[in-house]
């Protein structure tokens, strides 16, 4: 594994800021990552961003089908060298935003990752579209957007994106990683997560969409109240919300199970 990381400085020097590479080298915690996986033999794993290939590497030694997703040429072109002789081992040069289903191996994934800071949220909302084939899923973010991600009412980093992930997933939280166990070093401490899909409140994938399109409404101005978010419903609508919420109640005080009793209410108006 230090092998590849050494490889990788020598050919390279650096890593590409522009894709906001930053590189794990500690053996511990990507053996740890790997662990949090639950990888039986044959499962079909999806890395994304597999950087210098150092946790690839660990997941292969599993005799699991992993496929690599990076959009660094260099990327795939090193492990491609580096890593030719394990056959189950599958490597597309793409960004991930513009996967498809059929790219991805049939039956059940799992995902694993250290995600690019600059495009983490894109991933992670990216990955939703596999729900159905998701098992779960092990990815390291940037503190701040794993605080967002598991955040709870009345929390300052409270947000759509909070109600939109823990819609689909269970989440639990694995640790934080300092700074100092990147290439390069960083400030910036990383969390990583891991999700399991928990069961949908909305079979119609329409109706799932007007529920986060709502939810973002609701969201707009953290400032205002709720009823003032939602000033385009109807007198008799925000009476409703009134009464069974409280005229000075804001979006960031609502729990996801609050949401979708509101949106069911004002649907069913």
């Amino acid at each position: 594994m230090l092998n590849l990381i050494k490889a990788y400085k020598s050919e390279f020097n650096k890593t590409k800021k522009s894709l906001g590479q930053h590189f794990l080298t500690n053996k511990h915690f990507i053996s740890e990552i790997v662990s949090f996986l639950d990888l039986k033999e044959h499962d079909n794993v999806v890395e994304i961003g597999p950087g210098c290939g150092v946790l690839t590497y660990e997941i292969l030694q599993k005799g699991v089908n992993l496929t690599v997703v990076d959009i660094d040429s260099d990327v795939c072109d090193f492990l491609s060298r580096y890593l030719y002789y394990f056959k189950n081992l599958k490597i597309i040069n793409k960004d991930f935003i513009e996967i498809t289903r059929d790219d991805l191996p049939d039956g059940k994934l799992k995902f694993a990752g250290n995600l690019p800071y600059n495009v983490s949220v894109k991933i992670f909302e990216k990955c939703v579209d596999f729900i159905d084939d998701i098992e779960l899923m092990t990815f390291m973010f940037q503190k701040e957007v794993a605080d967002r991600l598991t955040s709870e009412p009345c929390s300052k980093t409270y947000s759509s994106l909070s109600i939109f992930a823990q819609y689909y997933f269970n989440i639990e939280k694995i640790r934080n990683i300092s700074g100092a166990n990147f290439w390069p070093n960083t400030k910036v401490t990383s969390t990583v997560l891991k999700f399991i899909p928990r069961e949908r409140y909305f079979n119609d994938l329409n109706k799932e969409k007007r529920f986060f399109d709502f939810v973002m409404s609701c969201f707009k101005s953290k400032r205002k109240t709720l009823k003032n978010n939602l000033s385009y419903l109807s007198k008799e609508q925000l009476e409703k919300i009134d009464k069974h919420f409280g005229e000075k109640i804001r979006a960031e005080q609502l729990s996801l199970d609050d949401f979708i009793k509101l949106f069911e209410m004002i649907e069913n108006e």
